[in-house]
């Protein structure tokens, strides 16, 4: 199913996920990127890195950090992720100069970006290919074992956990002993629960994957790393469950997913949805 987004200004794909009453979605930006402003000098003379390295940086650590700390549930819960990235910066230069380096990094990477009024400056990029486009991926000639994360963590009970000191957390900033005691122990139960249970590496169906679906970009005008001559930006990613599969078994493809264009062609699953059109 198809429709067009007004929010976003894009159209947007709805496609049903067998076998798990769901439905995924991802949107295909119709609207030009938005360039940087005109007033802004150019910034090749005083960039100070190399910007093709710096976005495989930024695709690395965030596959690495996604894979880490993002926790997927059958709710479908869609977990964020945060990272920091640092820009070195020559000496002495001076706020345009500073939003001219940025925007090096964010031209022609999305069609959404929003200034606070002070300064601060937000991007927005939607969907999988989106994300991977503004780093230079190429999505089309590039398996999904490279471009999405994997593995990543899927009902594994780790989420109960964050809840729990999340609550911990907030119990102690309230000075609640009663509440604290109550919770250290539940926190206990849990961890000695969780370490009673065998580890072993992922395979087939226990190999998950997950997409980007969202990244905002933020640059805040007042840095706190300027006096060392960096700037820092902002990086939040959502993401969202994929499927399984262990690319070992598949030929760098999904063993089950939402789109069939993630798996191997030469698979007899690949076959029968070719053949069926699902």
């Amino acid at each position: 199913h198809t429709m067009f987004s007004n929010r976003t200004k894009s159209i947007i794909n709805i496609q049903y996920i067998e076998g798990t009453g769901r439905y995924s979605d991802y949107s295909v930006a119709i609207r030009a990127p938005v360039g940087p402003p005109s007033h802004l000098p150019d910034p090749e003379r005083i960039l100070n890195f190399d910007v093709e390295k710096k976005k495989h940086v930024i695709f690395e650590i965030a596959r690495e950090r996604i894979k880490s700390k993002a926790q997927y549930t059958k709710s479908g819960r869609k977990p964020w992720t945060q990272i920091t990235v640092t820009l070195p910066v020559k000496p002495g230069t001076t706020d345009e100069e500073d939003q001219a380096v940025v925007w090096a990094l964010m031209r022609e990477s999305c069609p959404e970006v929003e200034d606070d009024g002070n300064g601060d400056l937000t991007w927005t990029i939607w969907n999988n290919d989106g994300f991977l486009k503004w780093l230079n991926i190429d999505t089309k000639s590039t398996k999904p074992v490279n471009k999405y994360v994997h593995p990543v963590m899927y009902e594994t009970g780790a989420r109960k956990g964050t809840l729990l000191q999340n609550k911990l957390k907030k119990a102690k900033k309230n000075g609640n002993f009663y509440e604290v005691q109550r919770l250290e122990t539940q926190l206990e139960e849990y961890e000695s629960a969780q370490a009673s249970k065998a580890t072993a590496s992922p395979s087939g169906n226990d190999y998950h994957w997950s997409c980007y679906d969202q990244c905002n970009v933020t640059y805040k005008k007042k840095q706190t790393r300027k006096s060392v001559n960096e700037l820092q930006l902002i990086v939040k990613i959502r993401t969202c469950y994929l499927g399984c599969g262990d690319p070992k078994e598949n030929n760098g493809y999904l063993g089950g997913g939402g789109s069939v264009n993630d798996l191997d062609p030469k698979s007899e699953y690949y076959q029968m949805r070719k053949k069926f059109g699902y």
